[in-house]
C-alpha cells in the first residue's frame, strides 16, 4: 500500500494535537490515567498543581481561534474601527452644519430687521431699492 506523504504528515499532526488535548483534559479533570493522589498533599504541592492547571487553561485559550479565523477577526476589527471613525466625523459635520444653518437664520433675521428700520426710509436711496432680497 502506497502512502501519500502529505496525508501522512497531516494525520500525524492531527494525532499529536489530539493526544496533547487528551493529556491536558485528563490533567485538568483528573481522568482515568492519573494515579491516585496521596491524601497528604502539602500546601506547596497543591499550589504548584493549581498553578499548572491555570497555566494549561490559559495556554489552551490561546488556541481557540485558528490563524485564519484570527486574521478575519483582525481585518474585521480594523474595518470597523475605520467605519466608527468615519461615523464620528460624519456626526461632527452634521452638528457643524446644524449650527451654521442656525447662524444663517439668525443673520437673515437681523438683516431683515435692519432693512425694515425706519432710518432707511429717511435716506435718499434706501437700501431696499438697491439690494435684491431672496429671504
Amino acid at each position: 500500500m502506497d502512502l501519500d506523504p502529505d496525508h501522512l504528515v497531516l494525520a500525524l499532526e492531527q494525532f499529536h494535537v489530539d493526544r496533547e488535548d487528551r493529556a491536558v483534559k485528563e490533567q485538568l479533570l483528573g481522568g482515568p490515567r492519573t494515579k491516585k493522589k496521596s491524601n497528604f498533599e502539602s500546601a506547596e504541592q497543591k499550589a504548584e498543581r493549581d498553578k499548572r492547571k491555570q497555566k494549561m487553561f490559559w495556554e489552551k485559550l490561546t488556541t481557540v481561534l485558528s490563524p485564519q479565523k484570527l486574521s478575519v477577526w483582525k481585518a474585521l476589527d480594523s474595518a470597523l474601527t475605520k467605519y466608527y471613525a468615519m461615523l464620528v466625523t460624519r456626526q461632527n459635520l452634521i452638528e457643524d452644519t446644524g449650527m451654521l444653518n442656525q447662524q444663517n437664520e439668525e443673520l437673515k433675521t437681523l438683516l431683515n430687521q435692519y432693512l425694515q428700520a425706519g432710518v432707511n426710509q429717511e435716506l435718499q436711496v434706501p437700501p431696499t431699492q438697491v439690494i435684491r432680497l431672496d429671504i
